[in-house]
């Protein structure tokens, strides 16, 4: 593969590796790894640097180069799908290096793989990914602006993306035999981790909002909360459903147009005065209007889940995804594990140089 495409190509592949390896791994409640700090290397004198490392190389795979701005790439994708803290990310050009060192070599060795094997891609599949691509540009002129920052045509963009399918078709051709979750799996994963499936106080409720504008006079904002009052009057006295009211007047309109339906939330998730107001109502009543800093509100209690456990039927499609999700994680692990003894992985840049050329200033 040309330079011209190849980090190119990490850009557009790069996901397929953080949800391949990571193997669609949705442990219920369970919180993301936190990547730890590069340990730190004893004081020693550097090795010198070869002309390879000079021009930006950091490994070969079987002779293929891969280059200090290919894992940069793959560095910035893996920092935009991690939590990380502050400090974390001031440190993520050395703290992900080795996570996305590896991720660049196995798209390398999944690519070459699905070559050897003669896989193609279907030409309208590839354009149908394109297309994808270029409709969400407003203009073409947009869209070839956005190619020109990463250095591409379209011609690159259409290789770069049937790459990727390669690497995609390759991935699930390894994962083509994985045997189905099956029922016992499920009641043994439940049965054994029972704090995923604690579940705290929640309550479904519905709002109409009234938005008072910045700088408004106490007169302006009694006007607004008596409108609101008239509405919740016209509601109890059955002129008007909530849910009617609230797609003809609320002005929050994420949820107006859903008949003001958040849905169910628990503690934390709201505003102290929503919180406290829905939290102390029944299900089936009208809160007070209440204000916030985003205005006055009403508000609908629907329906109060109390604490307790998820039922096992509740939690069933999510634990099937998850193991499922682990057993893909652990074959594709194998598989690109297989591929790396069977290729010569060359590094030319230490993770000890590497540091040095990017530690945080």
């Amino acid at each position: 593969m040309s330079k011209r495409f190849s980090h190119l190509t990490i850009i557009v592949l790069a996901f397929i590796l953080a949800v391949g390896l990571a193997g669609g791994n949705q442990q219920p409640a369970q919180p993301p790894a936190t990547p730890q700090p590069a340990a730190q290397q004893p004081a020693a004198a550097q090795p010198a640097a070869s002309p390879e490392q000079d021009t930006g190389v950091v490994v070969r795979v079987s002779g293929e180069v891969i280059t200090e701005k290919e894992v940069m790439d793959a560095i910035n994708q893996l920092a935009g799908r991690q939590q990380l803290d502050a400090q974390q990310m001031k440190q993520k050009d050395t703290l992900l290096f080795n996570q996305a060192l590896d991720n660049v070599i196995a798209t390398v060795l999944l690519r070459n793989e699905a070559r050897d094997k003669k896989l193609t891609v279907e030409p309208s599949k590839a354009n149908e990914a394109y297309e994808t691509i270029h409709k969400r540009f407003k203009s073409e002129d947009e869209f070839k602006k956005a190619l020109a920052t990463q250095g591409l045509d379209e011609a690159g963009l259409r290789k770069a993306l049937e790459e990727n399918m390669l690497v995609s078709m390759a991935i699930e051709a390894a994962v083509q035999n994985i045997p189905a979750a099956t029922d016992a799996d499920i009641r043994k994963f439940y049965d054994e981790n029972p704090k995923f499936f604690e579940q705290p106080e929640q309550v479904h409720a519905a709002h109409i909002l009234l938005r008072v504008p910045p700088n408004s006079t106490p007169e302006q904002k009694a006007e607004i909360q008596k409108r609101l009052e008239g509405i919740r009057a016209d509601i109890e006295s059955k002129k008007i459903t909530f849910a009617e009211a609230a797609t003809g007047n609320s002005e929050d309109k994420g949820s107006a147009q859903k008949g003001g339906d958040l849905g169910f939330f628990p503690r934390g998730r709201m505003v102290k005065p929503f919180e406290d107001a829905v939290f102390s109502s029944p299900a089936g009543t009208l809160t007070p209007v209440i204000e916030t800093q985003f205005g006055y509100h009403l508000i609908e209690v629907i329906e109060v889940k109390p604490a307790g456990k998820m039922s096992l039927a509740e939690a069933s499609d999510r634990i099937k995804s998850f193991l499922e999700g682990k057993s893909r994680q652990e074959v594709i692990e194998k598989h690109v594990a297989d591929l790396r003894t069977k290729a010569t992985v060359e590094t030319v840049m230490t993770q000890e140089q590497w540091n040095t050329r990017h530690a945080a200033k």
